[in-house]
């Protein structure tokens, strides 16, 4: 046998409590599976081929938009190399079920680790894929006590509905992981010494936590270059990711897109909204749509503070950095990038004054998405609470509707308001006046203490300090 071997990385960044729960999963006396799923990009196959570098690892990976012949035959084709047996890939396969059995013969006894790499695609989204796996699990790999199996794929809802959420593998997955992007601080140390933390979340807000996005804006001499480097030149990475995240994470619906599409044009819209434009009516299909892209990290539904998530005032937003970037920026130049018409000079494609205002937007939706981090840095996050934005229904002229970007409703009967501020240069005391008018419109509907605090990138003028009108005044420094 010639198994897999993966290159060893020793730059290999972050992700301590996963590797460390899948070397304990690894040094197991029984057979396991672990399913792990997560965004495309995000990391999984480079976490588990360096936590399983060591071990037999037989990868088989799906492939786009195949049959199922075309998939086993490739499955196959892998295991005749991996075991030097030639003629095994040219053995007529029909089943699922006999390209299992001969996975099995070979792993018998022995530390195997049999790593089926993009799922969805292997099983073509369906769940006889799973089923079968099932009968084999049960009557061939599990005698196999040092035998670990593990399920990968790039799309959240078909790993959890079909896979995890399947009968056929109840109470058979025993370890299943969720693949978050890098934190903050895995992301600084991924970008290393050499940029600023402005530079640093500059970065993190424009692409998130995904450790190839972030590579691609360290291949120029600063952030900045790099981005306009790989989103406006022809063929740029940046200006053809968009298409290959639905590839990887949906199935060929053309609803996905079209609502993240739509979404980018109006922000905040409703069910209703999104049913009017996809010009469907509403039923359990629409449902499970909105709920594969929330699953997927692509979108999210959110309700003010103070009401549930099923609120009528409930919307809908894209939820993935890189994805608001993308359309902000991207989307109306295609035709020119694919002209070339920014090869010479890339930063004619975005002007550096939009981007900075761009990214003030951005850091609101940073602060609401990681608030319970604000949350431990302000010591109060032993207290139950509720959290997010603070806003009404938008129904005149005379009443336009106005957001607070960031509230907690805590148990201890305060009330945190946040003011959000992405600037380059210290918040000036115009700020309180702002404050003061967003705060006289907040409904609360008992008595509340109020707990007013900034949340800026470079801090506060030496006036809006004195005045000591904010109870706390977070800086950068606090999310590194």
């Amino acid at each position: 046998m010639k198994p897999f071997q993966p290159i060893e990385n020793k730059e290999f960044i972050g992700r301590s409590r996963e590797r460390k729960q899948l070397c304990k999963i690894g040094q197991s006396d029984e057979a396991e599976i672990v399913v792990l799923y997560g965004r495309r990009r995000v990391g999984k196959t480079e976490l588990l081929e360096q936590c399983y570098r060591e071990r037999n690892l037989l990868k088989f990976e799906g492939l786009e938009g195949q049959p199922s012949q075309v998939q086993m035959a490739s499955v196959m084709d892998d295991l005749a190399r991996y075991t030097e047996q030639p003629l095994l890939s040219q053995v007529q396969v029909q089943t699922w079920k006999d390209v299992f059995h001969h996975i099995y013969t070979h792993t018998q006894s022995g530390t195997w680790t049999i790593y089926f790499e993009e799922l969805q695609w292997l099983a073509e989204y369906k769940d006889d894929f799973i089923s079968i796996l099932k009968f084999a699990w049960d009557n061939w790999f599990r005698r196999n006590p040092n035998l670990l199996m593990i399920l990968c794929g790039s799309s959240p809802s078909f790993m959890i509905q079909h896979v995890m959420h399947s009968r056929s593998l109840y109470n058979r997955s025993q370890h299943e992981m969720h693949l978050q992007p890098l934190s903050l601080q895995e992301a600084a140390a991924y970008m290393g010494d050499k940029y600023s933390k402005q530079d640093i979340m500059d970065a993190y807000l424009t692409v998130g936590g995904i450790p190839l996005y972030l590579k691609q804006l360290k291949q120029d001499s600063s952030i900045w270059l790099s981005l306009c480097q790989s989103g406006f030149v022809q063929d740029a990475f940046f200006s053809k990711e968009h298409a290959r995240i639905f590839v990887s994470s949906m199935s060929d619906d053309p609803n996905y897109k079209k609502v993240i599409a739509y979404l980018a044009k109006k922000p905040h819209a409703t069910r209703a909204d999104i049913l009017k434009h996809l010009k469907i009516s509403s039923g359990g299909g629409v449902t499970a749509l909105l709920n594969d892209l929330e699953l997927c990290g692509l979108m999210r539904k959110y309700a003010p503070v103070f009401s549930g998530k099923e609120s009528r005032l409930a919307r809908y937003a894209i939820d993935d950095p890189y994805l608001h970037f993308y359309y902000q920026f991207i989307a109306s130049q295609q035709k020119a990038i694919t002209q070339g018409k920014f090869n010479d000079d890339p930063t004619m494609g975005i002007t550096h004054q939009k981007y900075q205002q761009w990214l003030g937007y951005a850091f609101e939706r940073f602060c609401q998405r990681y608030a319970h981090r604000i949350a431990e840095r302000l010591g109060f996050s032993a207290v139950q609470y509720d959290s997010g934005a603070y806003y009404n229904r938008s129904t005149s002229k005379d009443d336009p509707g106005y957001q607070i970007d960031l509230v907690y409703d805590r148990a201890d009967n305060v009330l945190t308001v946040c003011e959000i501020k992405y600037l380059k240069d210290k918040v000036p005391s115009k700020v309180i006046v702002e404050f003061e008018k967003k705060l006289a419109r907040l409904d609360m509907k008992k008595e509340r203490t109020i707990h007013k605090v900034l949340i800026t990138m470079n801090g506060a003028e030496q006036s809006v300090i004195n005045d000591g009108y904010f109870d706390r005044i977070l800086t950068v420094d606090d999310f590194f």
